[in-house]
């Protein structure tokens, strides 16, 4: 785990993880609700393996503070979420 303040960490998933093609349209929709909840909308193949990583994450007791797309890779910023405690 990286560290980074206290609470927070981050992970980098390079482009290799995301080998499947895309057919159509390029669409990065990312939905955070008030509750806290955030999922992504497309269905695209890449995002099904992008999901699998935030919920082992999330099992981990953290949540998604923010994704930051990159011609590298993903950058997912996490923070230990409040319900799990420290």
């Amino acid at each position: 785990m990286k560290g980074m303040a206290r609470g927070y960490t981050y992970e980098f998933y390079p482009l290799e993880l995301f080998k499947e093609a895309i057919a159509g349209e390029r669409r990065h929709v990312f939905v955070c609700l008030s509750n806290g909840k955030c999922r992504v909308e497309d269905k695209y193949p890449e995002f099904g393996k992008l999901l699998s990583l935030f919920e082992e994450k999330c099992q981990k007791g953290f949540e998604v503070v923010q994704v930051l797309f990159q011609d590298r890779g993903v950058l997912v910023l996490y923070k230990k979420s409040e319900l799990q405690g420290e």
